[in-house]
């Protein structure tokens, strides 16, 4: 009996030690991108027997939002939130901060590596509240194939408006009837912020209490309906995966999470290059994925170091994350002579990051996206409405979110 007791109790302390402190990170990957986290996480956990990290998915932002809200209500959030930088304005003052100098020096991580234009809106009260992992940015995915049947030259894709409009153009007399050489979905609003910073637009004023998209994007749908009546762009909303995919569209201007899988479909037929420039302004779109803790989860010392362990972790091995298809955050790893030679695609689409667009940090800009959507399908889809009278009508709409949001706050 008694060696019976002293063998579970040795039991006991050997599952203690090998499991330690647990971790837990939610984040919104799904596919295959999750399936390159769980296998960091995996190398972690067996480089770090005393701790465990548990990586949980919540896709929808909304079901992220609402149980990062209760969670912090009650003290059961996850340790680490791997979390969309849009999604953090309204807990921005829940997670854990440091200065810049703290970073560095407790945990060997340089913020200042970092591209300004993602770190922008994470600093609170002086302290960074998130780190930024990466940049999902816009890029160009063509067809070199399509190039080169209509005399384009394949390694020389467009750059600016005027040849952009004079390759698709060009690349009309082979493409099938019903589809276009740019088949783009004209309501998808990302590529309408997209082009509202080419145009040298921003969708709020800097206070957050106004709109100031109304005359670039006047410009901009100005700009996508010249693209339809030219035929180079749909006049109703598409569906641009599949036909991009079989070739008989030849561009799409979309996130770089496309461009590994349509690498491994389209083979040596498959061209990606830095998104063109159509306005007047160096802009791209862009996201990124920050690490954020949320503070009541963190209060203890020993769960705090072990969650700062894992984020260093990534922050070192960041390189293996960005296989999954997106660009980095860091300047010194865009600029590397590694990933020009390990992920040379993700090289070539990164050298716009430092001109990344990211959406402002209100907390209701996923609100005022749906709102402007509403009048960009009715000049753009339905072409029921001037771009003057939309974006007049889209203003006043969301003026009326800004209005309601300070005078509760």
């Amino acid at each position: 009996m008694r060696k019976l007791m002293v063998l579970v109790l040795a039991l006991v302390l050997a599952v203690g030690f090998s499991f330690g402190i647990t971790i837990t990170m939610m984040s919104p990957l799904t596919g295959a991108d999750g399936a390159y986290m769980d296998e960091i996480v995996a190398r972690f956990n067996e480089e770090h027997s005393d701790i465990e990290v548990v990586h949980v998915v919540v896709e929808s932002s909304l079901d992220m939002k609402n149980k990062l809200s209760m969670g912090i209500a009650s003290k059961t959030a996850p340790e680490i939130m791997f979390i969309r930088k849009f999604d953090m304005p309204l807990y921005l003052e829940h997670f854990k901060g440091f200065t810049k100098q703290e970073w560095l020096e407790n945990y060997g991580i340089d913020t200042d590596d970092i591209f300004p234009g993602v770190l922008e809106g994470l600093v609170v009260d002086g302290k960074v509240v998130g780190i930024p992992m990466d940049i999902w940015l816009f890029y160009m995915a063509y067809n070199k194939g399509n190039f080169a049947k209509v005399g384009l030259d394949p390694n020389n894709p467009p750059k600016t408006r005027e040849e952009f409009i004079s390759a698709m153009e060009a690349l009309l007399p082979i493409t099938p009837e019903g589809l276009t050489p740019y088949y783009e979905n004209p309501a998808w609003t990302w590529i309408w912020f997209h082009l509202l910073w080419q145009h040298g637009g921003e969708v709020l004023t800097d206070d957050f209490k106004a709109p100031a998209f109304e005359k670039a994007g006047i410009e901009v749908c100005k700009l996508m309906l010249e693209m339809q009546d030219k035929g180079i762009l749909p006049m109703q909303v598409a569906d641009p995966g599949v036909s991009f995919q079989s070739g008989e569209s030849s561009v799409l201007i979309t996130g770089i999470w496309t461009i590994k899988p349509w690498m491994e479909q389209l083979g040596e037929d498959f061209g990606y290059a830095v998104a063109p420039q159509l306005g007047n302004t160096k802009a791209v779109f862009g996201g990124s994925h920050v690490l954020a803790m949320p503070a009541v989860m963190v209060e203890d010392p020993k769960v705090l170091e072990a969650a700062t362990t894992f984020i260093k972790y990534l922050w070192d091995h960041s390189i293996d994350w960005y296989e999954a298809g997106q660009t980095p955050a860091r300047k010194s790893i865009a600029e590397s002579e590694e990933l020009k030679e390990r992920l040379p695609h993700i090289y070539a689409v990164s050298q716009d990051s430092e001109y990344v667009r990211q959406f402002q940090m209100f907390p209701l800009i996923s609100e005022i996206e749906a709102e402007i959507a509403v009048y960009l399908e009715e000049i753009l889809v339905l072409h029921s409405m001037s771009p003057e009278a939309g974006m007049k009508e889209a203003a006043f709409a969301v003026q009326e979110i800004l209005d309601d949001y300070w005078s509760r706050n």
